[in-house]
């Protein structure tokens, strides 16, 4: 039996009383607090950035945007292909005419003109009545030209013969009972290219604005089946070199895409990645401009956030429709490279409130508006899009009045959408509306054709432009001008040697004013609006100071903790132990 002898040594940290009192201790006690508030701060700030600043310009660059400098007012004639008396299409356009509107956007559906096969225009739905399916959209076409107004075509929902396939699937029908007005693509996209052919051929010269299909990121017009990109790019593929061959002039829109977060079932992704995704494969090419929706589903037009508090448990930030989500649109059309296309509003407006809502269906549309806030909501987003987004371009207001021969159902709040009643009377936010008009076109922040509204000639060598921000410049002199600036002395100006544009105001106040141009060579090319941004120190210093300030407490914070790390004291306790072997 022989003994062996183990060494254990351990090594264990000393404890002293007084560790508390220890001074690296006391200052990390102060600078982990101070890291953390100044992430908050930063945070916070990246916030109100985005509320303040996102998506506004106030230093517009030349060239002006294709298609945005044009009369800002459209309406939609919802159901006016459904009217059984023409005198009133005659007057819903009226109404159109009088209130200031230039665009008024109408549904062209496929199933209402090329309803019983390929090439047949014949509606024979009625035995007693059979006729051209083209007279009552000749009309339409020929009442709004006759007024002066420019038609907006949205050309969708296939008629049963051109979609046989999908209309037989379990999905499809099993999606009609949840929505009876469900729609999908043909099954074959040359007759779809056959129908765009004739519609756009047909009314050459007289309609020149064609939106190819509607919202088709959206399960229900997609035969309930998920929103697949590439398929509508070839869909909107076909529409587009349908339209160009019967009309190199016509202007094709993009289908307005139903804003969402990707948590619908109806829309499993939001519509900003199926844009995203639309560009990767090539779809920017087939379209002239892009169309998009700006409900405001309660909130007022100067509503900034883009996200905002939840009020439903699956979603504790709500991030969908809102009067800014247009600005992330935006962003994705330039992030692809396709910033010198206009934005269209398709469809914005707020549903008035009515006691004769249930309650589980009066929040449809957002929280209703009273007639009062309605007025003054709309016009609003109208103003703030002239203050903010050079690249918008019509927004049409949904809707003018309930059109066709059904009455609406009185449970469903999308009737109190409406600014003119069943029985054609104006309600406020019509007059509201026709207020706005009234005062004239005024050109907002941008860079602008002189061919913009807002300018008018008065006289030889005389024009006045009526603009809105804090500076005017004047691009592509044919020579010497003369400006004078809300009514005051007439100052020269000489082109720059450079090409460059010229500034003849700055430091306007914020608001409206007038300039009379007069030169002997004939006008500007363009016209530069600006506005100056509101403590622009802040915006670029302080998240400069807050961030180095974190950077400087964070690694004082570090270095304190390998400090006390490096100092903590180990104390050494030995042992033997003794065994048997």
């Amino acid at each position: 039996m022989q003994s062996v002898a183990i060494d254990v040594v351990l090594y264990l940290p000393a404890v002293s009383r007084s560790s508390h009192h220890n001074p690296r201790i006391l200052r990390l006690r102060f600078l982990l607090p101070a890291t953390a508030l100044l992430l908050l701060a930063l945070t916070l700030f990246a916030i109100a950035d985005n509320a303040y600043n996102r998506g506004i310009t106030y230093a517009p660059a030349p060239p002006p945007i294709a298609w945005a400098d044009v009369p800002p007012l459209g309406v939609n004639a919802y159901n006016i292909q459904y009217e059984p008396d023409r005198a009133d299409v005659t007057r819903t356009l009226q109404l159109a005419r009088d209130l200031g509107a230039h665009f008024v956007r109408i549904q062209m559906p496929w199933e209402d003109i090329e309803i019983h096969g390929r090439g047949d225009f014949e509606d024979r739905r009625n035995p007693q009545d059979v006729h051209s399916a083209w007279d009552k959209y000749d009309f339409i076409v020929a009442e709004a030209g006759r007024l002066g107004l420019d038609l907006i075509a949205r050309l969708d929902r296939p008629p049963l013969w051109a979609r046989q396939q999908a209309s037989a699937t379990e999905a499809f029908s099993e999606g009609l009972k949840l929505d009876g007005n469900s729609t999908g693509p043909p099954d074959d996209l040359a007759d779809y290219a056959g129908f765009v052919r004739a519609v756009v051929a047909r009314y050459r010269g007289r309609v020149r604005f064609f939106q190819i299909w509607n919202e088709p990121n959206l399960k229900n017009e997609w035969s309930w089946r998920t929103p697949a990109p590439a398929e509508f790019v070839d869909l909107l593929r076909a529409g587009y070199t349908a339209a160009k061959a019967a009309n190199p002039d016509a202007a094709i829109l993009f289908p307005s895409l139903s804003p969402t977060d990707g948590l619908d079932k109806r829309a499993p992704m939001t519509e900003l990645e199926y844009l995203d995704q639309v560009y990767a494969l090539g779809g920017g090419q087939y379209f002239d401009i892009m169309s998009a929706q700006a409900y405001g589903l309660g909130q007022p037009p100067e509503e900034h956030r883009y996200i905002r508090p939840g009020k439903r448990p699956n979603r504790p930030i709500d991030t969908r429709i809102d009067v800014s989500r247009v600005v992330l649109l935006r962003e994705v059309m330039e992030r692809n490279h396709d910033g010198g296309k206009a934005i269209w509003i398709s469809e914005f407006g707020y549903v008035v409130d009515s006691p004769a809502i249930a309650p589980e269906r009066r929040n449809n549309w957002g929280p209703p508006v009273s007639e009062q806030q309605r007025a003054a909501y709309t016009v609003g987003q109208l103003e703030r899009a002239r203050r903010e987004w050079p690249w918008i371009g019509v927004m049409n207001v949904w809707f003018l009045r309930w059109g066709g021969y059904q009455p609406p159902d009185p449970r469903d709040p999308t009737a109190h959408f409406a600014i003119v009643g069943r029985d054609f009377a104006p309600l406020p936010t019509y007059d509201a509306l026709r207020s706005f008009t009234a005062s004239g076109p005024i050109a907002g922040v941008g860079a602008h054709a002189w061919s913009h509204p807002a300018v008018a000639a008065r006289g030889a060598g005389e024009w006045v432009l009526r603009f809105e921000g804090t500076s005017l410049a004047l691009g592509r002199l044919p020579g010497p001008l003369e400006v004078a600036i809300d009514g005051g002395a007439l100052v020269p100006f000489n082109p720059d040697v450079e090409g460059g544009a010229v500034t003849v105001a700055s430091g306007l106040a914020d608001g409206p004013h007038s300039a009379v141009v007069r030169g002997a060579n004939g006008p500007p090319g363009t016209f530069l609006v600006g506005r100056d941004w509101p403590a622009p120190w802040l915006w670029s210093l302080a998240p400069a100071l807050l961030l180095a300030a974190l950077l400087l407490v964070g690694a004082l914070a570090m270095r304190a903790l390998f400090e006390l790390m490096a100092s903590r004291q180990l104390s050494v306790v030995s042992c033997r132990l003794t065994t048997d072997d």
